[in-house]
């Protein structure tokens, strides 16, 4: 590959055939839009999911670019996860 297509010296991300992610039948209103950042945060200690993924950010444009998803996730009090609620 040549040089100007690679990005720190890895080969780009490969290109999909639509702007959303596929996802299985039954996953209708999750589908995520093109992004090229994610951000994650985490559940506080002394909570049900304690140091699990609490949100994932996805954005456009970088860190400091345009949201285009975010994932919120709950957890039992067994840790198991209850609930993701996507916005």
């Amino acid at each position: 590959m040549p040089p100007e297509q690679m990005i720190s010296g890895r080969p780009p991300l490969k290109q999909y055939d639509t702007d959303v992610a596929k996802l299985p039948d039954g996953a209708i209103g999750f589908e995520i839009p093109v992004y090229d950042y994610i951000a994650l945060t985490y559940v506080a200690a002394e909570e049900n999911g304690e140091g699990e993924i609490e949100t994932v950010i996805y954005k456009i444009n970088g860190v400091g670019g345009t949201t285009v998803a975010t994932l919120t996730i709950a957890y039992d009090a067994s840790d198991n996860i209850s609930t993701i609620t996507k916005s």
